[in-house]
């Protein structure tokens, strides 16, 4: 079979990036929650469809050494890219394949679990289909699709400025004057008006999305010659015709849109409890949402969306949270606030919630299992507290848990990702973050997210730590490397041309570097 013609995603390469809810932990986390047992997540078949470089596969292939992972993509450079970083890896549990999704071979299922982002809007609708009737055919008997797409009604704003863009950019042949031009209509128009009325409020609104974006990837997502949006329902409809049904989301707080008035929580109220489908269209109409992260499973698969409490007992929990004040000695006289990430709060009264919270904090970013948050937190409670769990006080956690994850204040997981989160005497970086650090400054961490590195000093840190160096080894090559002006040095945080301020400095920064790498995940055992 010949291999495919060249393509736009040749010419003009996506930009490599990690897509965290495509993880097979999120994805098995989401199946249990709705009753649905998955695949392990440490022994499971992945198949990515429109994989590009294969970044994202890449990065899970290599903290899931006994998962198999295939990647296929119709552009050819992406993926030979993607070869090579396999084999400096020396990465045997992933292929990745130039293919036309047309002829895929069914011999690759059963799949565990089946990825599709950022391809459903973006081909043509003989491709959509036979995306979805490949994922029909695929997936294991309790599997999981991941299909993400473009939606209305939100996108309707995005197709009136993607119009536009489109017009305007099509007198340039060069794909950096189309993307410069669109830019510039967008901005031409949002500034037309000293008191912008709701239109160009509108265009302003996108503009934003566009200046956010790099610029490879507004060239493919919003001037591409195909960019379909959909309604949620007509996805769902389609999935049907080729055995497929609705599971949820790729998260819970993307099912739970939030509070609305009375009258507008009275009318979805009203409508009938067993009409999911119906629930989340009226409430994308609500939201004017823009995008979705929808999850497939087999038809006939039986799915509870009661959200049992008692499915918790089989997840892990992770939580960077903090009290707002420090607990007092007997935790169970006062309910505790405790404050998460981007300004989440959480409060409890119940001691045994207050002390399980807490441990999450001090361990983050490890996750625990039920059990064993559960008998922590009863040790931790020591004399308050009855030392055998009865099962009202393993409910109430379970369903403070639940809520805390509902309110984005914690973390599911279905496994524990290889990291420490303790620097030892001669550190050591994943495989991949020193590879990725050789070649740019973003890497990948174990816990599937993407970090940017300073050009200097993390970077270069990243590089040193394969085992062989201890912090003293570590300071002096630092150090060396300031002085020969290879990396900026910094003072109280801001950089400075003393390198000789900038060494005495090192040690103390070194320490704090290598802390905030066990806590953004990307060291190992």
């Amino acid at each position: 079979m010949s291999a495919p013609a060249p393509t736009l995603y040749d010419e003009v390469p996506y930009p490599s990036a990690l897509y965290p809810h495509t993880h097979p932990n999120r994805l098995a986390t989401m199946a249990t929650l709705f009753g649905l047992k998955t695949a392990a997540v440490e022994d499971c078949r992945v198949l990515e469809f429109g994989c590009g470089d294969g970044t994202n596969l890449i990065a899970m292939a290599y903290a899931l050494p006994q998962c198999q992972f295939v990647g296929i993509d119709l552009a050819g450079l992406p993926i030979a890219t993607g070869q090579q970083v396999i084999r400096e890896l020396g990465l045997k549990n992933i292929s990745l394949k130039q293919l036309d999704l047309m002829q895929t071979p069914v011999e690759l299922g059963p799949i565990d679990f089946i990825i599709a982002h950022g391809l459903y809007s973006w081909v043509p609708e003989n491709v959509r289909d036979k995306l979805l009737a490949l994922c029909g055919r695929l997936l294991a008997e309790n599997g999981v699709a991941y299909v993400s797409y473009n939606a209305y009604p939100g996108s309707h704003f995005r197709d009136m400025a993607r119009g536009m863009m489109l017009y305007h950019a099509t007198q340039f042949a060069d794909p950096d004057q189309k993307i410069q031009q669109a830019r510039a209509l967008l901005n031409f128009i949002a500034d037309s008006k000293e008191e912008p009325e709701p239109y160009h409020q509108i265009i302003k609104n996108e503009l934003n999305q566009v200046l956010n974006r790099p610029a490879s990837a507004i060239f493919h997502d919003n001037l591409s010659a195909i960019n379909q949006p959909v309604y949620f329902c007509e996805l769902v409809e389609h999935a049907a015709h080729h055995g497929l049904q609705y599971l949820s989301e790729a998260n819970l707080w993307g099912m739970h849109m939030g509070s609305y008035p009375p009258s507008i929580d009275a009318l979805l109220s009203s409508l009938d409890p067993a009409d999911v489908i119906a629930r989340e269209q009226y409430n994308d109409f609500v939201e004017g949402r823009t995008f979705r992260r929808t999850l497939l499973c087999r038809t006939g698969i039986k799915i509870d969306r009661s959200l049992q409490p008692e499915r918790l007992y089989g997840l892990r929990f992770a939580a960077d949270l903090r009290p707002a004040v420090p607990i007092n000695d007997d935790p169970s006289l006062f309910p505790q606030v405790f404050k998460g990430p981007a300004g989440a709060e959480l409060e409890s009264s119940h001691s045994l919630v207050k002390a399980a919270l807490t441990q999450l904090g001090k361990i983050w970013p490890q996750s625990l299992a039920f059990e064993d948050l559960l008998t922590d937190a009863q040790a931790h409670l020591g004399g308050n507290h009855d030392n055998s769990p009865r099962e009202d006080d393993r409910l109430a956690l379970a369903k403070a848990l639940m809520q805390a994850h509902l309110g984005a204040c914690l973390e599911l997981h279905a496994y524990q990702a290889p990291f420490v989160t303790v620097v030892n005497d001669r550190p050591i970086a994943s495989a991949l973050a020193r590879l990725q650090a050789r070649k740019g400054s973003s890497i990948s961490t174990l816990r599937h997210e993407a970090l940017r590195l300073d050009a200097s000093l993390s970077r270069q840190l990243v590089l040193l730590l394969d085992g062989t160096r201890d912090h003293a080894d570590l300071s002096e090559v630092l150090s060396t490397l300031i002085k020969s002006g290879a990396i900026t040095g910094s003072h109280e945080g801001e950089p400075t041309v003393d390198v000789n301020v900038a060494a005495s400095c090192l040690l103390e920064g070194l320490e704090t570097s290598l802390c905030s790498l066990a806590r953004h995940a990307v060291l190992v055992a």
